[in-house]
């Protein structure tokens, strides 16, 4: 009886052996590390992204202004979002370029965008006041044209007193999460 009682074991063990995941192997070389975000610097302000856009120069004549790109999206899709950067305090920088205005009651509101106008939010980031709003804005898709509603932009403006970045974001949803993530990463720097 002992003897069987063996054996029951031993085959129980060399079973359960066999349902345990195989070992990983490494591959040549050491894994790639995974990567983080990057580091923008540019008209003293510098943001955070996500590893692999890129950012160059805003067309035409805007001075101290930066488009985030995704070189991997659909060419419509592409440009993610606008960076400028303006002198003056918040509140006037957020009323000549953002649209944020007082109404009636003195809340702030913003008149960009499609449809009624939308509450501004206070916020802050690294220390600094910020203003930000979500608007309905619109989108143009090759295919299916011009939706003058269909896409959510983001407008926030954060300010350190003297200087004030604009952030605007395309309509698509990877431009509103890359301009939440540069948003909440603004510092000012000295440059």
């Amino acid at each position: 009886m002992m003897k069987l009682t063996a054996i029951v074991a031993a085959a129980a063990a060399l079973g359960m052996a066999g349902c345990q995941p195989a070992p990983v192997v490494a591959a040549d070389g050491p894994a790639p590390a995974p990567a983080g975000p990057q580091t923008t610097t540019a008209f003293g302000v510098a943001f955070d992204h996500a590893a692999g856009l890129g950012t160059r120069p805003c067309d035409g004549d805007m001075p101290r202004c930066a488009i985030l790109f995704d070189p991997a999206a659909e060419a419509f899709m592409r440009d993610l979002l606008t960076v400028q950067v303006y002198d003056g305090p918040l509140e006037t920088v957020a009323a000549a370029e953002a649209g944020f205005e007082r109404d009636a009651e003195g809340r702030l509101m913003t008149t960009y965008g499609r449809f009624e106008p939308v509450a501004v939010e206070a916020f802050e980031v690294n220390g600094e006041p910020g203003l930000r709003a979500v608007v309905a804005c619109g989108v143009s898709d090759p295919e299916t044209g011009f939706h003058a509603a269909a896409g959510e932009c983001l407008w926030a403006v954060v300010s350190d007193g003297t200087r004030s970045v604009v952030v605007s974001s395309s309509g698509f949803g990877n431009g509103l999460e890359a301009a939440e993530k540069v948003v909440g990463s603004i510092r000012f720097t000295t440059d």
